[in-house]
């Protein structure tokens, strides 16, 4: 798929060159909406890109130029826009990339707006598409939707030579789509579409569900208080990723898919609850295959530049997967990526290794350590033991995760862990709680109530 550049005369803001608007011959409130969307559809402008794009002699079988607009998000924004609209046009490039197959074309038109051209989807499909991109930017960045207010436009070639303009409301594309035998939003045959971890079959050739993120709730021993949360696959999200063994490179996707699912999602819930003055410290999981990879690296880092400023200070990212033996220098770049999003950056380990003193180097903040469920509990307090002390000998802190009862509770505290995560603190759940303060004391009796109250 390529983002082209427009032509000079497509780079400013796109008004009549006249400076008369086109005429309008609507008339009734009843027509308002339609009114506005007709109007602005006969846009003199609008009409000679598609003149040019039609006429051009590239190959478009589909014979049709399509524009979508954000002129909702950016009323939506009002004096904010202008100092937002640059990360809003990185993240609809991103979602553009994501969604169009690598032969479709497009660019923005004007300030809020873009053109594309389909290489071999129909109108319907077409349209169809643009349309769901809009509403997953409506979604994304307003946190809601109306189907019936999105509208697609194109343009056309009539019999004539003349171009044609229309318009189409998503709502009634997905109405149309509905009562379809081939649904009008499914790829044709020559369109190639990014994969995605719904599209990864098992074992028996089955789909699996998208990713889901849970929180997991995590002591602060310093400070008495359970007040952070750390982003985790639910279990079945686990099982779908860990059974993908066709090819290395599928992992890789359902773990880059995951990611992006735990970023977008934890940001997205933040944003909500953070309107509703509720705080918390967030940490963010990133596995290192994701930043490895250039392309995947491109589409995290741009998610990342839509974070909002204001919640950047309460974030953390959490690098999971790093290899034995990472150069410190590979690994300062991570960190150096990742700094101008978040307060700080921890490694997650599955193992021990004796890397700690690297990480320290590179600028990470913290090391945790993740038990491993199959371990007995004189295993894991051997574990907890051996690990706690080596973060700090290096200044950084220590964190457990997925401490499970109480005798691994109280080894992690008198080893000098200074968080504490796993189902001894709380369950996984779908929302962050509020604050809540505790001692070590009052968390111990909690977990020893709670284990008799399961093997009574």
């Amino acid at each position: 798929m390529n983002a082209v550049q427009p032509p000079p005369s497509a780079q400013d803001d796109h008004t009549d060159r006249t400076g008369i608007d086109p005429p309008c011959h609507c008339d009734g409130a009843a027509k308002a909406a339609d009114c506005q969307a007709s109007c602005h559809l006969n846009d003199s402008s609008f009409r000679e890109r598609a003149r040019e794009i039609l006429f051009s002699g590239r190959l478009i079988t589909a014979g049709a130029v399509h524009l979508i607009g954000l002129e909702d998000i950016r009323v939506h924004l009002g004096d904010r826009w202008d100092r937002v609209k640059e990360r809003v046009h990185v993240y609809t490039d991103r979602l553009l990339e994501k969604m169009l197959s690598p032969h479709d074309v497009w660019f923005r038109h004007g300030d809020s707006q873009f053109i594309i051209v389909f290489a071999h989807a129909d109108i319907q499909a077409a349209q169809l598409i643009c349309g769901k991109i809009v509403e997953s930017l409506h979604q994304s960045l307003l946190g809601h939707s109306d189907t019936s207010q999105i509208v697609v436009k194109t343009a056309l070639v009539e019999i004539d030579g003349s171009i044609a303009v229309g318009s189409a409301r998503l709502d009634e594309l997905l109405n149309a789509a509905s009562q379809s035998k081939t649904p009008a939003g499914q790829p044709q045959s020559g369109e190639r579409r990014r994969p995605s971890l719904a599209a990864f079959a098992l074992g028996n050739d089955e789909p699996p569900p998208p990713p889901k993120v849970l929180f997991r709730p995590v002591y602060d021993v310093r400070h008495k208080v359970i007040s952070t949360y750390t982003c985790r696959p639910d279990l079945l999200t686990c099982r779908n990723i860990n059974q993908i063994i066709m090819a290395e490179f599928l992992q890789e996707e359902a773990i880059f898919e995951y990611d992006m699912e735990a970023l977008c999602h934890a940001v997205r819930t933040y944003d909500e609850l953070y309107k509703k003055n509720f705080r918390y410290a967030q940490t963010i999981p990133v596995h290192f295959e994701t930043l490895a990879s250039a392309r995947r690296r491109r589409e995290y880092l741009q998610s990342c530049r839509m974070i909002p400023p204001c919640l950047i200070p309460f974030l953390a990212f959490e690098l999971e997967g790093l290899p034995q033996g990472i150069p410190n220098g590979r690994l300062a770049e991570l960190v150096t990526l990742l700094r101008p999003f978040g307060r700080a950056t921890i490694v997650i380990l599955r193992e021990e290794n004796t890397d700690i003193g690297t990480y320290a180097r590179a600028g990470v903040k913290g090391v945790g350590l993740s038990m491993d469920f199959r371990d007995g509990d004189q295993r894991c307090i051997d574990k907890i033991n051996a690990f706690c002390p080596v973060p700090r000998k290096h200044g950084l802190f220590a964190y457990l995760d997925g401490i499970r009862n109480v005798e691994q509770f109280q080894a992690a505290i008198e080893a000098g862990a200074a968080y504490v995560g796993g189902a001894v603190v709380g369950k996984d759940s779908e929302f962050p709680e509020h604050m809540r303060r505790c001692t070590e004391r009052q968390m111990l009796f909690r977990a020893r109530v709670k284990a008799r109250r399961e093997s009574a």
